[in-house]
């Protein structure tokens, strides 16, 4: 599946966790199961491996569904920018449910995992 989304303003808790995410608008037309997705995100004509999360958040009580991803092996000294410009989202497979974590350190470990799923499967 590939859809086309634009960056909005998160609350940078991604930054926090270490894991900096790029909230994207959610398309109308989008038909996406809630998850964690391996995906490949193109950003001005550049491709880059994405750990995709779309859903609620319940770990931090909030139910309304978000679309971000965290861009691998992108860091601050070559994160591009995201400002106008369209992000395009093919979305390669699905890795787990969206879950609810006790304690934010568990949180981190899992996506950690994640993305070293996502790592193995966009080659």
């Amino acid at each position: 599946m590939v859809f086309q989304s634009k960056h909005i303003k998160g609350i940078g808790r991604g930054k926090n966790l270490g894991f900096p995410t790029i909230n994207l608008t959610i398309p109308e037309e989008l038909l996406l199961d809630d998850g964690i997705y391996a995906a490949w995100i193109d950003i001005g004509g550049r491709t880059y491996k994405g750990a995709l999360h779309f859903g609620p958040v319940p770990t931090f009580n909030e139910r309304e569904s978000q679309l971000e991803v965290h861009l691998i092996d992108v860091t601050d000294d070559n994160f591009p920018n995201t400002v106008d410009v369209d992000i395009e989202v093919d979305v390669v497979e699905k890795i787990r449910e969206v879950q609810r974590f006790d304690e934010t350190v568990d949180l981190i470990e899992q996506i950690a995992r994640d993305v070293e799923k996502v790592q193995k499967i966009l080659k």
